[in-house]
């Protein structure tokens, strides 16, 4: 009987405890959804994340999962890493690839658990082990459909040997790990890195920076710290201010493999782990961490109207994805030349550098910046064999278009780019939190200008037009082309080695290449009888211009045989050398 009673003592004391707790978990979810992360199932690499929120009476609640992520325009299909998808003893129907329906039952307080399996090392999809986890907010987190301008808390429930959470969300007060947001676009553009990692700070513009550095390098930590700052000051200065309250920058250290990716107070950026000492890998890296940094104001917030708020469940296009990549372009490596990193000649090295690029391209005569743009999905981030010929990069001419923006607004005014884009930050950001368009664009650059520059921006954004580079003399600067290329013979074929075959990968169109009948895939075999065993290219020296020579190849299996006569190499290199050291344009340009 004593036995009974205590028992039923401790069932009270219990329901007392669980409706304690509930009403609790109320409270919380009446203004927040609760997230949170946790890593029992690591070793298979797959990540467990619970959601909490208040269902308000609706009969069911659709639990989505982004397709793509912002700043990456490809259609990524996270859902497929998705797992065990539950709501308690809630009946969940799978609508499509990426959406759940949960039918709530009448339950108020719904519970939604699942497993994302984290696998891949990129900064733009997740990896998770024993060791260290890497969470691409917008590869792990799902959301709520109607649900998305909630306050999100999110609580980190780390493994017992991972030192360091890192994580650019305001931290709760009296949490350890958890961190509040104010809506699911932030959720889903914030990475967290977990595991024991070398980390320093640093401040810039009276913004709190962490340096990050996921696996491990040959780094001088310092000094890697010392050429952000710089970049960091750099760019606030000219901007005016920092938009965040805190920024983290995630190094991930890897064998191989490179790139960056944007968000609204961090960058993820990929640096070979051995590459720190060798001087021009490492000053390339320097550029890439510019280039996502000066991100935070343009794309994260200057942005064309298209890029926010985001719809996570199909592509989003926009023509003006060169003024978020290329613009952008432009001031990584002008950054560095500000900060001291490059000499003048070196910059201008690297405008001829892209000039040669775009003017070399064969798909500058069929592929328009804008069409360039509104087509990334498809085009840019599913290249193939004949891209080359067919597409050209926003990044290469929208750098070019921003380099004669900046000196036409400066020819005829004042100001420059940097005034355009402290307008655009402060007009539609600051003022009215809003995208803009490409007329809004355009008025914004002729009020700069104190011209009209929609004439100068549409032939360049719209047409195939030539790209007119006469403005470098108003500087003080004379643009050469070295044509000494066409001394050689050219067949328009480019192959690489696969063991011991050379095959074609890539034939430029109206090209003795394509007029001989080669085709990607083919390996050749054979030139004038004689066996082929070093790349096709690599022959071409001991032939002249307007031979014809005889090749054997195999296409699937099948041995051919066709000729080619080379032509003239119509590649072209371009030069900028300053001819006026005190050109007035020039000095407040580049020094």
């Amino acid at each position: 009987v004593e036995v009974s009673k205590k028992k039923e003592q401790l069932c009270r004391m219990l329901k007392r405890v669980l409706l304690i707790l509930s009403v609790s978990a109320i409270s919380m979810t009446i203004n927040a959804i609760n997230y949170s992360v946790s890593f029992s199932k690591v070793k298979s690499h797959y990540v467990t994340v619970d959601i909490e929120f208040n269902a308000r009476d609706k009969a069911y609640v659709d639990f989505k999962v982004p397709v793509w992520t912002p700043g990456s325009y490809k259609v990524r299909e996270f859902s497929n890493a998705f797992e065990n998808v539950s709501a308690d003893n809630l009946e969940i129907k799978l609508l499509n690839k990426n959406t759940w329906r949960i039918f709530t039952g009448g339950q108020s307080q719904v519970s939604l658990s699942y497993d994302v399996y984290c696998f891949t090392v990129s900064v733009r999809q997740s990896y998770a082990d024993e060791y260290y986890a890497f969470l691409h907010g917008v590869s792990v987190f799902g959301y709520l459909e109607g649900y998305e301008n909630e306050q999100i808390d999110l609580t980190i429930h780390p493994n017992d040997n991972w030192a360091n959470v890192e994580v650019s969300l305001p931290r709760i007060k009296n949490s350890k790990h958890s961190y509040r947001c104010s809506n699911y676009d932030l959720l889903a553009d914030t990475p967290i890195a977990l595991g024991d990692f070398d980390t320093i700070d640093y401040t810039s513009g009276d913004v709190p920076h962490k340096i990050v550095m996921i696996g491990k390098g040959n780094y001088d930590l310092k000094k890697v710290m010392e050429d952000f700052k710089k970049i960091s000051d750099t760019q606030i200065e000219m901007m005016g201010s920092h938009p965040s309250s805190q920024y983290v920058h995630f190094i991930y250290n890897v064998s191989q493999g490179g790139g960056g990716l944007e968000h609204a107070n961090s960058q993820t950026s990929m640096m070979p782990r051995w590459n720190y000492t060798n001087s021009n890998k490492y000053r390339s890296f320097l550029g890439l961490i510019a280039h996502e940094y000066f991100h935070l104001w343009n794309i994260k917030r200057i942005r064309p109207k298209e890029l926010g708020p985001f719809d996570y469940d199909k592509e989003v296009y926009s023509e003006m994805l060169w003024i978020a990549e290329g613009i952008t372009s432009y001031y990584d490596d002008i950054t560095l030349l500000r900060m001291g990193a490059y000499t003048k000649e070196e910059y201008l090295k690297i405008i001829t550098s892209q000039m040669g690029r775009l003017e070399n391209s064969p798909g500058k005569t069929v592929m328009s910046l804008a069409h360039s743009s509104l087509l990334a999905w498809v085009k840019a981030y599913l290249p193939n064999e004949e891209s080359s010929n067919k597409t050209i990069s926003y990044y290469n001419k929208g750098m070019i278009v921003a380099v004669l923006l900046d000196m036409e607004i400066r020819s005829s005014s004042n100001y420059s780019l940097d005034d355009v884009m402290r307008k655009l930050y402060a007009d539609f950001y600051l003022e009215n939190n809003r995208g803009f368009t490409y007329d809004e664009f355009v008025a914004v650059c002729s009020t700069v200008a104190g011209k009209d520059m929609s004439i100068f921006l549409n032939d360049v954004v719209y047409s195939l037009k030539p790209i007119n580079y006469d403005i470098f003399k108003e500087f003080g600067l004379d643009l050469t082309i070295d044509r000494s290329y066409a001394s050689k013979p050219w067949s328009g074929i480019s192959t690489e080695t696969k063991g011991d075959r050379i095959m074609v990968t890539s034939i430029v169109f109206n090209s003795p290449g394509i007029e001989s009948g080669l085709s990607v895939n083919d390996e050749i075999i054979a030139l004038d009888d004689w066996r082929l065993n070093v790349k096709f290219e690599d022959y071409l020296s001991r032939y002249n211009i307007g031979q014809r020579i005889k090749i054997i190849y195999s296409r699937d299996g099948k041995m051919r045989t066709t000729h080619l006569r080379l032509s003239s190499n119509p590649i072209i290199k371009y030069n900028l050398l300053v001819e006026e050291e005190t050109n007035k344009k020039l000095l407040s340009w580049l020094n």
